[in-house]
């Protein structure tokens, strides 16, 4: 037990240490190629004080919340799961509460689905997708999909978020200690149950394989049914300072339509109302089609190479909860935050990320990506058909659950190596100049 708590605590504190440089996610200003060569060689002594720490640390891998039942329900606290939001604290970060207060392996809230599932079941059907729909992700790049999830599945999602938050996972220790947003977490669908259930069984998949019908995945068309895996997720909570336009970029080992055919979609799933004066996600139609922006940048300016041609055809979404955001991985968009950061006691709490849609190939070459830290055998070019990305529509596969459930399928030292060897590339370079250059020249950014 100890010598695994070893190597988490290394692989924690280098991925600490390198997802806050690095900016994963966008959670703080990236250092320059020099500053970033600075820093490697203290790792190692920062790595061993941490380690030698951490071997007092005797935990189980598995936390499970016993939380009293109300309405059919396991909520935080035995209270009933709120559709009106209700403020929750920032988990703690310090040294002594990463070691005692972070779960560390797999979690099972035991929140009950609101199905009732027979496991390997697909996933519910959701018959809210029209043909204005399909056309309008095609010609626009983004479509707002309403009313998605009922009062149930919603409640089921929120309580599962709040479970997360008050039990805490030690991958969301990097943007929890940014600031940036009071919680989030990438890839929780690997170590909690009750986000990869809701992967495998809500209408949130169902809605992602019949958007897939919008006509830029012809294999699917020519079948007869579209393939959706999860190449990542995440799980994000009041984001407390906006971000500028930018293109998604963790997208994991996908081409996500550059340079090779589009082989993703990217999505949000809505737990609360957008609130009418701030957290509205705005993007900028069509602008997937632009020829300026490469696939290792992230912030741009409105002002560069073709983009000013889009910066005036702005569209402005307010999800309410239940909803479905879904858009082309290459559109340009932003989000604002509440002012100051303060949401005012409310909430806006989301479950996006991007799957990978029907005859996608792996693509993690010269890629730093923080959803792909796993210990699979996955080579540039082979068929992403792996309990790593596990396939959710039509229907999972039990073999990738039964992976899921055994705590194979996460981050791992041979995983983390890989990342951080794809780090010093001309290409993650390129990442890091960009989000430099566009924050140094933030007032030169439109804005509308």
């Amino acid at each position: 037990m100890a010598r695994r708590i070893h190597s988490e605590s290394a692989l924690l504190l280098l991925f600490c240490v390198s997802q806050l440089t690095f900016l994963a996610d966008g959670f703080s200003l990236a250092p320059s190629a020099s500053q970033l060569r600075s820093r490697l060689p203290s790792l190692r002594s920062q790595r061993h004080g941490l380690c030698a720490t951490s071997m007092v640390l005797s935990r189980e891998a598995t936390e499970t919340a016993e939380s009293p039942q109300k309405g059919g329900m396991t909520v935080p606290g035995g209270t009933e799961a709120e559709l009106e939001p209700r403020r929750s604290s920032k988990p703690p970060v310090g040294i002594i509460d990463l070691l005692t207060k972070y779960a560390w392996g797999q979690q099972k809230p035991n929140i009950p689905l609101p199905i009732n599932v027979v496991e390997g079941q697909p996933p519910e059907p959701q018959n809210v997708v029209t043909q204005e729909h399909l056309d309008t992700l095609r010609e626009d790049g983004v479509v707002h999909v309403k009313g998605v999830l009922s009062k149930e599945w919603i409640e089921y999602l929120r309580a599962n978020t709040e479970w997360q938050i008050e039990h805490p996972h030690i991958w969301a220790v990097p943007g929890v200690a940014s600031g940036l947003y009071d919680y989030i977490q990438r890839s929780a669908w690997t170590t909690n149950e009750g986000f990869a259930n809701f992967l495998y069984y809500s209408p949130a998949a169902s809605v992602l394989g019949k958007m897939a019908e919008c006509g830029w995945f012809p294999e699917g068309d020519e079948r007869g049914y579209h393939e959706i895996r999860v190449s990542t997720d995440l799980l994000m909570v009041n984001p407390n300072k906006g971000f500028k336009w930018h293109q998604d970029n963790q997208n994991g080992p996908l081409t996500s339509g550059h340079g090779g055919k589009l082989d993703a979609l990217r999505f949000w799933v809505t737990m609360d109302d957008t609130p009418a004066e701030y957290g509205a996600p705005v993007y900028l139609r069509k602008s997937h089609n632009n020829n300026y922006v490469g696939k290792d940048e992230v912030f741009v300016s409105l002002e560069d190479g073709d983009l000013p041609k889009y910066a005036d055809d702005v569209v402005e979404f307010r999800p309410k909860a239940g909803d479905m955001l879904i858009w082309h991985p290459r559109s340009i968009h932003k989000v604002d935050g509440a002012p100051g950061g303060d949401w005012q006691g409310k909430k806006r709490r989301v479950l996006g990320g991007t799957v990978a849609i029907d005859d996608a190939y792996y693509q993690g070459k010269k890629k730093a990506l923080f959803s792909d830290m796993g210990s699979h055998n996955l080579k540039q070019g082979d068929p992403l058909r792996s309990p790593f990305f596990p396939i959710i529509f039509p229907r999972s596969d039990p073999e990738e659950r039964k992976w899921r459930a055994e705590g194979r399928v996460g981050r791992s030292m041979e995983g983390f190596g890989r990342m951080v060897r794809s780090l010093f590339t001309t290409e993650n370079f390129s990442q890091f100049s960009s989000w430099t250059q566009v924050v140094a020249s933030a007032q030169k950014v439109a804005s509308v």
